[in-house]
């Protein structure tokens, strides 16, 4: 059976209370009623006795605990809040750092990897070194054996330089005469030794004809050695050129590889040099101005010239300063030298830019 009461019996409670208070009403009933139903339940009893007591220790209202009760709950569900934001960021903060020793690990395979292309570079040198010193040694008995071949040349026509000389000067009078020297040298053989040689020859050609078919001989066989003799000398000619020019192409492939290892060093110094401050610079690149800053307090002044840990402060901010972080002190300078060591205006509210690596670039302007 329901403890609550009907409309129809509050008002019957209602009209039989007013004969004992007349100004009793139906809503001061339900009152009642809900503070009967609050009285049964033993929580409400301890939340009214704290409230009671709170007022008589602290003289804090029941209003005012109400009030501060509602501010507690509304900072609990911000901080619940900033709680969750704080758990992403640090989420995003992992994340960025195992990103960052994934790169980390990847350039220094790539080092690695230029040290063994470095490696094979430096091979592939001394292997053109040799090829350099094989091919100019070629080239050396080339010419030693060219020497011999015309040496053994001259012993076998039992000639010597000078008369080899001498054969020229004779061949160019006789040619300016209009004969060649074949003809007159075979004309001196076929008449050596005759007296009346214009009437033996004339004779000896009506009767043989030997002397054209000597003549015809002899030149188509002095031809025939003069062209292998010139075949011989062009090709050895020609030989000669092309180890020049491979030569010359080992010399700037030689040059170009030893700027490319000189250039590999640096950047390899560079790297180990800046890599440790890296995470710094992205950093400070990810401000949008930064300004460079030097306290001039005239205290730390005098105590930074006996130790520098307490001289003036020097920091950077990326807003414009005010006072110092460390002393509050409110007369600042821009520091000059970091400025200029960038090239900058001094106050100049710039952004840090870092290069970015091209490879398409880097390997056009390697190739150029």
């Amino acid at each position: 059976m329901s403890n609550e009461f009907t409309a129809q019996e509050i008002r019957d409670a209602a009209m039989t209370a007013r004969v004992h208070s007349p100004g009793f009403t139906e809503d001061m009933f339900e009152s009642l009623m809900d503070i009967e139903k609050h009285i049964a339940d033993s929580g409400y009893l301890e939340v009214i006795q704290g409230l009671l007591r709170l007022e008589a220790e602290k003289g804090i209202s029941c209003t005012e605990a109400l009030d501060a009760c509602k501010k507690l709950l509304e900072q609990k569900t911000r901080l619940e809040r900033d709680v969750l934001a704080l758990e992403k960021r640090v989420e995003s903060l992992i994340t960025q750092r195992k990103q960052i020793s994934i790169e980390l690990e990847q350039v220094q395979k790539e080092t690695a990897k230029a040290g063994q292309e470095l490696g094979q570079i430096r091979s592939q040198c001394t292997a053109a070194e040799k090829n350099m010193d094989a091919l100019n040694k070629k080239l050396e008995k080339g010419k030693q054996r060219i020497g011999k071949e015309i040496e053994e040349y001259y012993r076998q026509a039992n000639v010597t330089k000078e008369e080899v000389i001498t054969a020229s000067q004779i061949k160019a009078a006789v040619e300016n005469c209009g004969f060649t020297l074949e003809l007159m040298l075979g004309l001196s053989k076929e008449f050596a030794g005759h007296k009346n040689v214009r009437k033996e020859l004339s004779e000896g050609l009506e009767k043989h004809g030997s002397l054209n078919k000597f003549l015809k001989d002899l030149a188509t066989w002095s031809n025939e050695e003069k062209t292998r003799v010139t075949d011989e000398i062009h090709g050895l000619e020609s030989q000669k050129e092309t180890l020049k020019g491979e030569s010359v192409h080992l010399k700037n492939v030689l040059s170009k590889l030893q700027a490319d290892i000189k250039g590999e060093e640096q950047l390899r110094r560079f790297y180990y040099r800046y890599v440790a401050v890296s995470g710094l610079m992205e950093h400070l690149a990810g401000w949008n101005q930064i300004f460079f800053v030097r306290c001039t307090n005239p205290a730390f002044v005098i105590t930074g010239a006996f130790d520098a840990n307490s001289g003036n402060a020097q920091f950077w901010t990326d807003k414009p300063p005010s006072m110092c972080p460390q002393c509050g002190y409110r007369q600042l300078v821009y520091d000059e030298r970091i400025y200029q060591t960038l090239g900058r205006p001094v106050g100049f509210p710039g952004k840090l830019t870092l290069g970015e690596y091209n490879a398409q670039e880097q390997k056009k302007e390697k190739n150029n």
